[in-house]
C-alpha cells in the first residue's frame, strides 16, 4: 500500500512540474503575473483522464479567447490545460464564485506570483 501511495505522490509532481515548466516557458515571452495548478491534481483527487489545470495571470492578454487560448497553450505538454486571465479578470471571476479561480486561490499549488495570490486569500475560519 505504502508503495501505492508513494507512486501516486510522484505521479502528481510529474503533474505539477510539466505545468511549472511551461509558466517557465511563458514567462520568457510575457510577463507572467501568477500562475497555479487547480483542480484534481492539486488536490491529489486526479485520474488517469485529468487534465491539470493550469491557470496563469498575466497582463496584456489577448481580448480573444482563441488567441488568448492558442498563445497560453503553445509549447504547453499534452494534458496542460492552461486557462488565462489578466490580473483584473481574475478578481472579477473570485468575486463571481467561478469555480477554476476559487480552486486556484483555496487549494491551488502556487507556482509563480504567490504575493499575487496571498493578497486575495480571505480570512480562513478559526
Amino acid at each position: 500500500m505504502a508503495e501505492v501511495v508513494a507512486a501516486r505522490r510522484r505521479e502528481r509532481e510529474r503533474l505539477i512540474e510539466l505545468a511549472r515548466e511551461h509558466v517557465r516557458r511563458l514567462s520568457e515571452r510575457m510577463p507572467v503575473v501568477a500562475a497555479a495548478v487547480a483542480g484534481s491534481v492539486a488536490r491529489g483527487d486526479f485520474n488517469l483522464w485529468s487534465d491539470v489545470d493550469l491557470v496563469v495571470i498575466a497582463d496584456r492578454l489577448p481580448a480573444r479567447i482563441p488567441d488568448r487560448g492558442a498563445l497560453l497553450a503553445d509549447g504547453a505538454s499534452p494534458g496542460v490545460q492552461v486557462v488565462g486571465y489578466t490580473p483584473e479578470e481574475f478578481r472579477r471571476a473570485l468575486r463571481r464564485g467561478d469555480a477554476l479561480a476559487t480552486s486556484a486561490v483555496r487549494e491551488g499549488v502556487r507556482l509563480w506570483g504567490d504575493a499575487f495570490f496571498r493578497e486575495l486569500d480571505g480570512p480562513t475560519d478559526p
